[in-house]
This record gives structure tokens, sequence and C-alpha cells, in this order.
């Protein structure tokens, strides 16, 4: 049996299907081999842990952090804010046509 962390056709409908692997196994096609039936498939023990997982709060990378960021704010909103506080920090160098 080829070893692949990747879900199987069979797990599309599965809330542990986290698109690129299982939430709870390593190897979901090995939970399907032969006919079998996923234990953890529409098992609400196992949903209701996973929900509980999903809850709890999460440490965000500085990668995440900086992301959120930017796609937050559009990036014309950000070059503005640039410009005034180069402005206000030096008054007697000429500013730019605001743009818009």
């Amino acid at each position: 049996m080829r070893r692949s962390q990747k879900p199987v056709k069979k797990c599309y409908t599965c809330l542990l299907n986290r698109g690129d692997h299982c939430w709870l196994y390593r190897y979901p096609r090995g939970q399907w081999s032969s006919g079998r039936r996923c234990p953890a498939f529409e098992n609400e023990a196992v949903y209701e842990d996973y929900r509980r997982w999903l809850k709890r709060p999460s440490i965000k990378t500085r990668k995440q952090l900086r992301r959120e960021f930017f796609r937050r704010r559009r990036r014309t909103e950000l070059h503005r804010d640039l410009r005034a506080e180069e402005a206000r920090e030096n008054p007697a160098r000429p500013t730019r046509r605001p743009l818009h």
C-alpha cells in the first residue's frame, strides 16, 4: 500500500480533512484499505475533539502577523500614511502631489 498523508477520495466530506492531510491519522489511506470504513468518519466524539482543538488559542508566527497587517490595509493607504509621517518629520522638504 502506498504511504501518503494526502486524504483519499472517500475523505472529502469528513470534517477532519485538512486538504493536504488528515487531522487524526498520519496515513488516512490505510483507514480505508480493503473496503473498511474509517473509524473517525462521522464519529461525533472525534469531531468534538477536533472542534475543541480548533477553538484553542494559537500563536501566530511573524510571517502570519505580517500577512494579516498588509492584507488588512490597502497599499495606497499605507503609502499615504508613510508620506504624511515623512512630511511631519521633515517639514522643509517639499511634498509630492497626493495620490488620486
